[in-house]
């Protein structure tokens, strides 16, 4: 698998997003809106327990972000292509299938991953300022950002660009609705996971890291079962 065609690939899909404004737009927003949320957070805990809570934000948000931004990002890199049929275009050159999917996938999760790396500095300077102590991520929380995050972006974007040129139009409407559903819920529970006594240690840093190592090699391996035949019979 030549490396160079699938950086030309996700170079183009990056084009793509940074030029749609309005996807930009709401990016942006989430990101400055997830860090605004941390406010009140840091600022009613008590003294004692500010920095815990922190980096529990830090641990919750980045990663809801940077997933979210993956699903909005792949609903237009995969399902829009396909269902204008421009996906028809790319099949005709000398790309393989994998290439273009992983080309995708790199080309998603570099800008999602960018807009997360935002929202991780934002979400610290605001906390900073409502703080009156030095707030710092831990080293497991560094490590959860610079790579836990990126991995989970990217085997969220190849799950479902999987999905989306393996489904008809019909079927990639629901699993937009029900991924949808499902990160609505999991960005709706933030009190549950970044309150009471929960503190965010290496394991599970690591055990996240490992799951999307995991589910990224099995969705690429799943590719393989993929066919620029049935893309072009699902279009329709």
């Amino acid at each position: 698998m030549t490396l160079s065609k699938i950086f030309i690939v996700a170079k183009k899909e990056m084009i793509g997003i940074i030029k749609t404004k309005s996807q930009m737009l709401v990016g942006l927003f989430f990101a400055l809106w997830f860090s605004v949320m941390s406010a009140p957070v840091v600022k009613t805990v008590d003294e004692a327990a500010v920095f815990g809570t922190f980096n529990n934000l830090m641990f919750y948000f980045v990663l809801m972000l940077g997933i979210f931004m993956a699903y909005m990002f792949s609903g237009k890199v995969f399902f829009n292509e396909k269902r204008e049929g421009n996906i028809e275009t790319l099949l005709c050159t000398p790309l393989s299938l994998r290439q273009i999917w992983f080309g995708k996938v790199v080309g998603v999760t570099i800008v999602a991953y960018l807009i997360a790396l935002l929202s991780a500095a934002l979400i610290t300077i605001i906390a900073n300022i409502f703080s009156t102590s030095m707030l710092l991520p831990l080293p497991a929380i560094f490590v959860h950002i610079f790579l836990v995050v990126p991995a989970f972006i990217a085997a969220t974007v190849g799950l479902l660009g999987f999905g989306h040129l393996l489904l008809g139009m019909r079927e990639n409407q629901i699993l937009n609705i029900l991924f949808f559903i499902v990160i609505f819920f999991a960005i709706s529970l933030p009190k549950n996971v970044i309150g009471g006594g929960f503190a965010v240690s290496w394991i599970e840093v690591g055990v996240l890291l490992m799951v999307a190592v995991l589910l990224l090699v099995f969705v690429s391996y799943l590719t393989r079962y993929l066919s620029k035949e049935r893309i072009i019979t699902t279009i329709a």
